[in-house]
């Protein structure tokens, strides 16, 4: 069975037989089926393996000795020779390529480069050239998902031997068209993995129909009434003994099942979480069943079912997001989700292994955990085109210049100003992306654990709290970049065209799916609330990841003052990282006084941690949070060859740090982190400010490292050659009826609708 499959597989690549660090290729294990080896058989030659000394990211280290790869032009073709970027091509000291290289390895290039060539080279993949309805987008994106789910380009096999590639081969169809991919990921990637993490082998046949493509799956938690707060939630299944089937309800629209991707209009089948009652009226909380929705040779929904589709949104108008309401809708036992509790076939009861109703739901979500771990990904791709545009418009635009009388224009990159709005959020795409591919990895390698019949119980621990930080961190960040870069490319960052509006309303749902970003963000600090009660010694023993290892450490560190006399001292990665664990050892004591003080007090924990979010608990997460993000990528830098490039990025890292110091600067004050250098904000501010000239030079070489290629841009305020009017022309007088009278030019003339007062 295919649960058990995966368990062998999982088991083979823990003692070595699957390696992590390999590079995607064509080989096959001779243990492999033969199905197995066919959906690996179109894949590029074999390549060379990931050197060693980066297993944590599985990038390459040092690019300068792979000057073979570097030499590719498919991976890294020549920029544009002449053009308004070029002059800050020739002045940059970084080779743009072994930034690039420095961020992948050659698997991951070989993969993206597959996903980007096939999507610019296929009919059914050209960029329209005028603005879609919502239901041409949605049919669009459905003819786009099954092309993409034919083709096979990464398959499970792919994914036991490198799981940290599924992001990258994820995002790559998030950077090309984002409503096609998340359909493609809910429809065909968590619909069977959610099935196959909680499945006991009875539901193979519909992992196998899905598989093929003739079933198309979505996923339901969330109601209208409740999202967060699953326990309220109120679709019931019950079971009935005499025909051995459940018995789903919805009481009313508010228990409806909403905002489900793909069930608007077109999934077959659906993973829904209802309240489990047996026939004696016990109720066993909320568990997993795979309910059939329309009949997959009519999409007709089945008798039973009030199945609909919730219309237009701010952002992927091609994702039809849809609600279901049951109405005593029967379902056989065999749908039920059965790993984490089963109903007896001969006595009707409710079995489980996990007796408590909260642990088991819990256990059951776990294999959502690596949603809020895409979505850090998803939001990073969004911001890096944002600033890939923004930054290369800013290089072409002109606008006004020094009064020497030459009458020069300055491109506005060349201005402090914008620098200053733009080079941060530079900055935190590539923090952010670094933490990313450890964070993946990190990811997959605990899955590919668990499924080799390991306990990573305190990993999962870890992962959920990490992710409950990281999420809020990584998407905030991406919503306030792309704001600002859409700003500032002025009225034309307005248009359409300029593609940063789509961005921005494509990103803003990574903020509030897999957990409201102010709700999800508490789950980080009530982790770290209640190791800290246990004393701050267990941190040591908690943390396998290395997030919170340093708080078993909470009394030495409370005690650091800033010593930093020059901007110089203040901007080195050693010491922002030190003034963060300082942050973060002072909030979580200082949230701890507050919550056991609220508690002396009379109130109940929910009270306390209700009372002690604003300025304490929250704020402690976020610290935590963005703590890490500067702490994996300062370790990524101490693996990487020293250079001009190691030297640039880690300048990217100061500024991100000086940032976010900067940004909770009142409470380094308040906390007396500055007591023996109360100029502390003034240098800080110092090391920003020297830092903007210096990545000016870098610029537009650090975006011709991670822009994806100018038709996956699809912007013409970014392409590559910085020819921006020329772009804005062409698209602009493409465009149907822009040079034409509107078909209303009647009603702009005679005006016969109006009535005359005369």
């Amino acid at each position: 069975m295919i649960c058990r499959r995966l368990s062998l597989i999982a088991s083979r690549y823990r003692v070595g037989q699957y390696k992590g660090d390999k590079a995607f290729s064509n080989k096959s294990s001779s243990s492999s089926s033969d199905s197995a080896k066919s959906a690996v058989s179109s894949h590029p030659p074999k390549q060379q393996q990931t050197p060693t000394g980066m297993s944590e990211f599985n990038t390459i280290a040092r690019p300068s000795e792979h000057g073979k790869l570097l030499d590719n032009k498919t991976y890294f073709p020549d920029p544009p020779a002449r053009g308004p970027l070029t002059r800050y091509r020739q002045q940059a000291t970084v080779d743009w390529r072994k930034v690039k290289l420095a961020l992948n390895d050659e698997a991951s290039l070989v993969l993206q480069h597959r996903v980007w060539s096939f999507a610019s080279k296929h009919p059914l993949f050209v960029h329209p050239n005028h603005v879609l309805t919502m239901d041409e987008e949605r049919h669009l994106a459905t003819k786009r998902m099954y092309v993409v789910q034919n083709e096979r380009m990464f398959t499970l096999v792919d994914y036991l031997e490198r799981p940290d590639l599924a992001p990258h081969y994820h995002q790559s169809w998030i950077a090309y068209e984002p409503s096609m991919a998340v359909k493609y990921s809910l429809g065909f990637g968590m619909f069977p993995s959610v099935i196959r993490t909680l499945d006991v082998g009875r539901l193979d046949e519909i992992v196998e129909r899905n598989a093929t493509g003739e079933y198309l799956g979505a996923f339901g938690l969330t109601e209208i009434a409740h999202g967060t707060n699953a326990k309220g939630m109120r679709t019931t299944a019950t079971y009935d003994p005499a025909a051995g089937e459940y018995v789903l309800h919805t009481p009313d629209f508010e228990a409806a099942k909403c905002w489900i991707g793909n069930l608007g209009k077109t999934c077959t089948h659906l993973i829904v979480y209802a309240q489990l009652y047996t026939a004696d009226g016990q109720h066993h909380g909320l568990n997993a069943f795979v309910v059939p929705i329309r009949d997959p040779a009519t999409l007709n929904a089945y008798p039973g079912l009030t199945v609909g589709d919730l219309g237009p949104k701010a952002g992927l108008q091609g994702v039809d997001n849809g609600f279901v309401m049951f109405r005593q809708y029967r379902i056989p036992r065999d749908n039920l989700l059965a790993r984490t509790g089963d109903v007896d076939a001969e006595s009707g009861a409710f079995v489980s292994p996990i007796k408590d109703p909260s642990r088991r739901f819990g256990a059951s979500l776990g294999a959502l955990s690596g949603g809020r771990v895409s979505i850090c990904g998803i939001a990073n791709v969004y911001l890096t085109k944002a600033i890939s545009i923004a930054l290369r418009y800013s290089a072409a635009r002109k606008q006004f210049g020094p009064d020497d009388g030459t009458d020069e224009e300055w491109p506005v990159l060349e201005y402090q100003s914008q620098q200053f709005r733009l080079f941060p959020h530079l900055a935190a795409n590539f923090v952010v992306r670094v933490f990313n591919l450890w964070f993946t990895k990190a990811y997959g390698d605990m899955q590919l654990a668990m499924l080799g019949g390991e306990n990573v119980a305190s990993v999962g621990m870890e992962v959920h709290a990490l992710s409950s930080a990281a999420k809020p961190v990584c998407t905030w960040a991406a919503r306030d970049g792309v704001q600002e870069c859409r700003e500032a490319c002025g009225g034309h960052g307005y248009l359409k065209l300029s593609t940063i509006g789509d961005l921005r309303g494509n990103n803003d749902p990574n903020c509030t799916y897999e957990g409201e970003n102010n709700v999800l963000i508490q789950q980080a600090s009530n982790w770290l609330l209640s190791v800290r009660a246990k004393g701050n010694d267990r941190f040591a023993q908690v943390s396998p990841l290395g997030s919170a290892t340093f708080l078993a450490h909470s009394e030495q560190i409370r005690g650091r003052r800033a010593t930093w006399t020059t901007a110089v001292e203040a901007g080195t990665l050693t010491n922002l990282i030190s003034a963060m664990d300082w942050l973060v050892v002072y909030l979580l004591e200082e949230t701890y006084r507050k919550v056991t003080e609220l508690k002396e007090r009379g109130k109940s924990s929910f009270e306390a941690r209700n009372d002690s979010q604003s300025y304490y608990a929250r704020t402690l997460s976020i610290a935590y949070g963005e703590r890490m993000l500067l702490q994996v990528y300062s370790k990524f830098l101490a693996n990487l060859e020293p250079g001009s490039e190691r030297q640039t990025l880690e300048r990217l890292g100061v500024l991100y740090g000086a940032g976010i110091a900067l940004k909770h600067i009142g409470l380094f004050y308040q906390g007396g982190y500055f007591a023996q250098q109360p100029n502390g904000m003034a240098l800080l501010q110092q090391v920003v400010l020297d830092l903007l000239p210096l990545i000016k030079r870098e610029a537009i070489a650090l975006v011709d490292a991670i822009a994806p290629p100018d038709f996956i841009l699809n912007s013409p305020l970014g392409m590559s050659d910085g020819d921006v009017y020329r772009h804005m022309e062409s698209a602009i007088m493409q465009a149907p009826e822009a040079l034409e009278r509107p078909k209303w030019w009647r009603d702009v003339v005679h005006r016969d609708y109006v009535q005359s007062k005369l």
